[in-house]
């Protein structure tokens, strides 16, 4: 289906729009400091960044997904302690009681400047999206250009029992093409993970598949998932 916006700024401009009403956006960048004394190079930013493009109630689980890869907990926020570290993260969020699709924008034309500017200084970027059962397949497909990564991801999930496969879809599902938000990063490559309906709905309580509830209401299946995402990027600089 076609996109009723072809870009972000556009949806941006409509008035019937209303941040934190229609839509919300989540973001958090890391600390970039420079306190040592007499330093002869500034420190590389070099961090990693989580995506949700199409959370809350557009891509169903994605956002509790992505903050909980980015370290965060996905309702009290708490910092992970596993040590496989904190992460840079973006999330745009469909906050309408049904109808959420109207604001999905695809990757190759998300032209919001704070997620592009999160990404542009970011060494790795992981973005995560959800798809119908039929496209997946049974299985989480893996795209992007981060080819690096993406065997990494793969290694990741088939050896904590979760079926995957990398993508063999056209560009706008495999997450190939350049003009991808998630390819955007300094190396000009990303992963994205597009995830069926029934299995994001498996990761949480039965009955909680909800934007309100999800947050509160995850199970050892979303842990499983999370681990071995955060064990992947754990293993990228």
């Amino acid at each position: 289906m076609e996109d009723k916006y072809p870009l972000m700024t556009k949806l941006y401009e409509d008035p019937s729009n209303v941040e934190g009403t229609t839509y919300g956006k989540r973001w958090r960048r890391h600390e970039w400091i420079q306190i040592v004394e007499a330093q002869a190079a500034d420190n590389p930013e070099g961090h990693k960044i989580v995506l949700a493009l199409h959370g809350g109630g557009i891509e169903g689980g994605t956002s509790e997904i992505a903050l909980a890869v980015a370290g965060y907990h996905p309702a009290t926020f708490a910092q992970a302690t596993d040590c496989f570290g904190l992460h840079d993260l973006w999330m745009f969020e469909g906050l309408l009681a049904d109808g959420n699709s109207k604001l999905h924008v695809t990757s190759t034309h998300y032209d919001d400047p704070i997620a592009l500017k999160l990404v542009q200084i970011s060494k790795r970027c992981l973005s995560l999206h959800g798809l119908s059962d039929a496209a997946a397949n049974g299985k989480i497909q893996i795209g992007g250009r981060d080819t690096g990564l993406m065997s990494i991801v793969l290694e990741e999930l088939t050896a904590a029992g979760i079926p995957a496969a990398l993508s063999n879809d056209d560009a706008d599902t495999n997450g190939s093409d350049p003009a991808n938000i998630c390819n955007k990063t300094t190396s000009g490559a990303g992963v994205q993970l597009e995830m069926g309906f029934t299995y994001r709905a498996s990761l949480f309580a039965p009955g909680c598949n909800t934007r309100e509830l999800r947050k509160n209401n995850t199970n050892a299946d979303f842990c499983k998932l999370v681990t071995a995402l955060r064990r992947a990027m754990s293993r990228v600089y």
